[in-house]
């Protein structure tokens, strides 16, 4: 008896090992079928490479009227981002692909293909902050870099009840905080093209803004088309471009009649260079649409060019004007300029006090200048040209008149 029901036990199990082997089969089958209909699904979805293959380059009109670093064209629901090598424009360093979440889905899987709109991001350059604001999108930002360079109001009061964290600082980046807030992208600024950042290890988008690349400053304010985008805010952007663009081409075009352009050079020396603005650079057309004869104007770099003291000196002593970007505690003056570098005294336009300066830390230029173009042309217009603009208040550049004085306006 005692056998038979061991022989029993073992049939028993016998048949039920029989029965999982056919519960795996069935599965396997099963999961087979699903992986084929789910292949079959995806390969009837369209690609969204597929969808702007259709049209040729020339067919499609970009949504970007100045600025060279980036292109966005729209079709159906779909839209393109395309960003450009700012070293070699002909090249393309990215592309990305936009559509809203309930079109999403129809649309095969892809690694550049985000939807819309970006819950959470992560902005690490102050320009772009200041488009967040200017688009009512600062509650999407939930982590910066730099905090102690930032004087947004609405960021350093989110930095300091915890809304947004920091992810990088003293060139340090902050790995496993990253992990912990996990943002839906990360907007960057790099200027090493060289070296791969050191959060792309988080396999989170990294997505390059170049704005400063840019040396129309209209095409440098049209970057806020660039953010925008991704938040489905373009229509609020283009009223907000579409008025910068008015407004600067109304300034430059109340200067570009006059009959006397003053000569102008910019900066200071420091680490024993001059880093003087090229002549195709941002600073130099501003100063051609402000109607000043920019000293270096015939130079054809977009960035800075290093030069020695001696060889500023050689062209700039008789300058009309000297502009400068800085901050000094309690103001700028003349013999703080003096204390610098007793060498500037020399300079016409510091003898007959003609220094056009901007206090960075007091106007947040470096954070609001760039989409504020329109601005920036307008004080300098009153520098150059006061009985143009004399009604005009300047926010950013002051003409200093008074030897010890910082709040000294000609």
């Amino acid at each position: 008896m005692f056998i038979i029901f061991a022989d029993a036990d073992i049939y028993i199990f016998d048949m039920d090992r029989r029965r999982f082997n056919n519960y795996l089969t069935i599965v396997s089958i099963v999961v087979i079928i699903l992986q084929s209909l789910s292949c079959n699904q995806n390969k009837s979805k369209t690609t969204v490479n597929q969808v702007f293959n259709d049209y040729s380059v020339d067919s499609l009109m970009s949504e970007v009227e100045y600025a060279k670093g980036f292109d966005i064209y729209t079709v159906g629901h779909l839209k393109k981002l395309v960003i450009y090598n700012p070293q070699n424009l002909d090249k393309v360093l990215n592309t990305y692909y936009l559509t809203d979440s309930e079109y999403f889905h129809t649309y095969q899987p892809s690694a550049k293909l985000l939807q819309l709109p970006l819950d959470s991001v992560a902005v690490f350059s102050a320009t772009q902050l200041n488009a967040f604001s200017k688009l009512h999108l600062i509650d999407r930002v939930i982590a910066v870099s730099e905090s102690n360079y930032i004087h947004n109001k609405q960021v350093v009061n989110r930095l300091h009840n915890g809304s947004i964290v920091e992810l990088a600082g003293n060139g340090n980046f902050y790995l496993e905080k990253t992990f912990e807030v996990n943002p839906s992208v990360i907007f960057y600024s790099p200027y090493n093209f060289s070296q791969k950042h050191p959060l792309a290890a988080t396999k989170i988008t990294m997505i390059p803004f170049f704005d400063f690349m840019e040396s129309d400053p209209i095409g440098r304010a049209e970057w806020i088309k660039f953010t925008a985008l991704f938040f489905n805010k373009s229509k609020e952007a283009n009223i907000i471009f579409d008025t910068i663009v008015s407004q600067y081409n109304n300034y430059k075009k109340l200067a570009k009649n006059v009959t006397y352009k003053p000569t102008v050079f910019s900066d200071k020396y420091f680490g024993g260079q001059w880093f003087v603005p090229g002549g195709r650079s941002y600073i130099a057309q501003l100063f051609k649409d402000a109607g000043a004869d920019y000293l270096w104007e015939n130079n054809t770099s977009k960035g800075s060019v290093n030069l020695d003291f001696e060889v500023v000196f050689a062209k700039a002593a008789d300058a009309d004007y000297w502009r400068i970007v800085g901050n000094y505690p309690n103001g700028f003056t003349y013999d703080k300029l003096t204390a610098e570098n007793e060498l500037y005294a020399n300079f016409k336009a510091f003898k007959e006090h003609n220094v056009i300066f901007c206090d960075s830390k007091k106007t947040g230029y470096f954070e609001t200048g760039t989409l504020e173009p329109q601005i920036l042309l307008s004080d300098l217009i009153l520098a150059f040209h006061p009985e143009l603009l004399k009604n005009h208040k300047p926010k950013y550049y002051q003409h200093q008149v008074d030897l010890n004085s910082a709040n000294s306006f000609k």
